[in-house]
């Protein structure tokens, strides 16, 4: 019997432009990361995760009533990363969200007791770490605009929508590559390819939030 831990994102083009269109009236929660953690918080999307290196995604978290795509699928993550940006004549702060939406995200209740849970959740822990390793190039490539003195509303858009455009693609890659999870093989080497990406931009973990001229 073919299984597939199938990833579905809010299709990042449509999520995105949602979240960017509202981003300038959302106020970021900043959640104490160095103590107890606060799983979730409440948005105007419904309950949100933001990505941290301490707590892995659980079966709990996907608490969408019904999947948003049609086709077989074991579960689907719905994530997205983004910015908030506050220009103050010429001094730029803002903030930068990886996250995970909870009410979108859908678990089938034929697999709440499956004995492939923990590949599954690996698989689908895997797209939210996508998501902060795009994160981390957003807050990258932010910092590179500011310091040739191009972080402009019409850059940023730019960068935006081709990073966007790339997240998308390196998803779809990813699931096609595992084959949603099933080549075991080929979800180890993504695997180790994540983690050295992610450790690779860690000077950028910085992002939650910023002043660009505090930056060094």
């Amino acid at each position: 019997m073919l299984i597939v831990a199938k990833h579905t994102i809010i299709k990042i083009i449509l999520l995105f432009l949602i979240l960017t269109l509202e981003s300038f009236n959302y106020k970021h929660i900043i959640n104490d990361k160095t103590s107890s953690y606060n799983h979730y918080y409440d948005s105007p999307h419904g309950l949100i995760i933001d990505w941290n290196k301490n707590v892995k995604l659980k079966q709990s978290d996907f608490k969408a009533k019904r999947k948003a795509t049609p086709g077989f699928a074991v579960a689907t993550t719905a994530s997205a990363f983004g910015y908030n940006l506050v220009n103050d004549n010429g001094n730029i702060s803002g903030s930068i969200y990886v996250r995970f939406y909870c009410d979108s995200s859908w678990w089938n209740p034929d697999y709440k007791n499956s004995d492939i849970l923990d590949e599954i959740l690996e698989h689908e822990q895997l797209h939210f770490d996508i998501c902060e390793v795009y994160g981390r190039k957003l807050f990258k490539e932010m910092i590179a605009l500011h310091e040739a003195g191009k972080l402009n509303g019409i850059n940023i858009d730019r960068m935006h929508a081709r990073l966007d455009m790339e997240y998308s693609q390196y998803q779809d890659r990813y699931d096609r590559e595992t084959n949603h999870s099933i080549n075991r093989q080929e979800q180890e080497k993504w695997n180790k390819k994540v983690k050295k990406e992610l450790n690779s931009l860690s000077k950028y973990t910085g992002y939650a939030q910023f002043n660009m001229d505090e930056i060094r």
